[in-house]
This record gives structure tokens, C-alpha cells and sequence, in this order.
């Protein structure tokens, strides 16, 4: 019939413009970036210091907060946050691993706060590596890492490849691609520009993966941090926090005591 064929086609070409937006737009639906401009001014309440590094075609912002005890600093915690606002939302987070004796160095991903440069998974990969590298350079290896978020992804990353001897991840994804499948599950998986497949690296991880997951996350289902069980070494620990969700996992009583008792 006429009107069918009219009706597959109508169907068919709002199919290809949805799948084209998704895929001109995902930048812009993954990196929820709140750039500034390079002279403005963060304020916090501890003590920090502005960090910059090139990154070879562009440069990397971040905040080092320095911890307020009067004994020598225990090492540093690199934190990798999630994917909303820039590092002037970090000191929250930042304060509990300060309180524990660290300081903190927290960053903007390119595009966001003050960092800069064109956005690829390679690109975002190798900044993570970089900044492992500067707080292994300026704390003499004594690195642990910490990620939020979209930031598990880098803070995977960088546990897979370098001497990171503890790292947390608070409300974790299987991948990008795993959460692209579930929230467009009519979309072809290859437009997916930014995989980003932690359970991957996860696999290779050297050092004791801790992981704290929400069991009412609505932004990145319990079962998709949940999945990356399979994918933990003997040493690592998931633990389910029951009621949690997305933006209080990490500031539930019991992960802070957690967190306290381990490290």
C-alpha cells in the first residue's frame, strides 16, 4: 500500500535525523562543561593552589587543596569528578580525604573551568595520565585515586596503567557504551564516540579497587557499576549502598566511615 511505504519512509528519515543528532550532540550530552574565563578567581575554604599543564594542543586546569593538619601530608588523593560544573564544585568531596591527612588535586576535563582543547577519548585518556604523572612527580609516588561518575572512567584508566595503590570509585559505569545502550537502546552502539570501557581496564587494575554504589542511582543505574564485580581481583570490594543515590553515595555515613577505616 501507498500510504505504508509513505509512512516506512516518514519513519525511516526521522530515524537517521535522530540517530545524526545523537551522535553531532553527544559532546554536549556527556560533558556538561561550565568553562570560565582563565583569570577568574575560585574561592574555597581551605587552602589551595592553581595548577596548569600543557597538554600539547591545549592546556589542563585544576585545584590543588592543601590539607589544614600540622603533620606532613599523608601523600595525594587524584580526583577525577564527574561530568557537571567545573572544579569549583570539587571542595565538598575534596574534604574528606583532607580531613583523612591528603591533600587533593581535582580537575576540569577540556572545555570546562579553565582547561582547554579539542575532545577525543585518546585526548581525555592521556590527560588523565598526565596528571598521575605530575602528583607522582610532586609526592614522591605517594598517589591514590579517586573517581566520581563519568571520572571512574579516567580514574580506571589510570589505575590500569599506573602505580595507583588504591583507588575509589563512587557510582561507576560498565562503559558509555553500556549506558548509551540502556538510555537509547534503538541507536546503533557504533556511533558511540567515547566507549570508554572501564570493565576493560578494570581487568588490568594493579592496586585495591574499592567500589561505592547507590542503590537508587538515577543517573547511572546500580546495575551497571554492578556489573564490574565480575571484573574485580580477589583484594578489590564492591559495596551497595542501599538508598543512596547518585549525588549521595559518597557522603553516606557509613561509606565515610568506610573510607576512614581503610585508608
Amino acid at each position: 500500500m501507498l500510504w505504508l511505504k509513505r509512512l516506512m519512509w516518514l519513519l525511516s528519515v526521522v530515524y537517521v535525523a535522530y540517530v545524526a543528532i545523537l551522535y553531532t550532540m553527544q559532546e554536549k550530552i556527556l560533558f556538561l562543561s561550565e568553562p570560565v574565563d582563565q583569570d577568574f578567581v575560585y574561592t574555597f575554604q581551605h587552602s589551595t593552589e592553581e595548577i596548569r599543564l600543557e597538554n600539547g594542543d591545549g592546556h589542563l586546569h585544576g585545584i590543588l587543596f592543601k590539607n589544614d593538619n600540622k603533620k606532613p601530608t599523608k601523600g595525594i588523593v587524584l580526583y577525577f569528578k564527574g561530568n557537571m560544573g567545573n572544579v569549583g564544585h570539587s571542595e565538598q568531596l575534596a574534604e574528606l580525604f583532607l580531613k583523612l591527612g591528603y591533600d587533593v588535586v581535582s580537575m576540569d576535563y577540556r572545555g570546562s573551568g579553565k582547561s582547554r582543547g579539542p575532545l577525543s577519548e585518546q585526548a581525555l585518556l592521556k590527560d588523565a595520565e598526565l596528571w598521575f604523572d605530575w602528583a607522582a612527580q610532586h609526592y614522591d609516588n605517594k598517589v591514590r585515586v579517586v573517581g566520581y561518575s563519568l571520572g571512574t572512567t579516567f580514574a580506571s584508566h589510570v589505575a590500569a596503567i599506573k602505580e595507583a595503590s588504591h583507588t575509589i570509585l563512587f557510582a561507576p559505569m560498565r562503559s558509555i557504551l553500556d549506558i548509551a545502550e540502556r538510555r537509547y537502546p534503538i541507536v546503533p552502539a557504533f556511533i558511540t564516540r567515547f566507549p570508554l570501557k572501564s570493565y576493560e581496564k578494570l581487568r588490568q587494575a594493579k592496586g585495591q579497587i574499592v567500589i561505592y554504589h547507590g542503590t537508587k542511582d538515577e543517573i547511572i543505574p546500580y546495575e551497571s557499576g554492578a556489573s564490574l564485580k565480575t571484573e574485580l581481583g580477589s583484594d578489590d570490594v564492591f559495596l551497595a549502598v542501599v538508598g543512596a543515590n547518585h549525588y549521595t553515595v559518597a557522603m553516606q555515613d557509613e561509606v565515610q566511615k568506610d573510607i576512614t577505616d581503610r585508608w
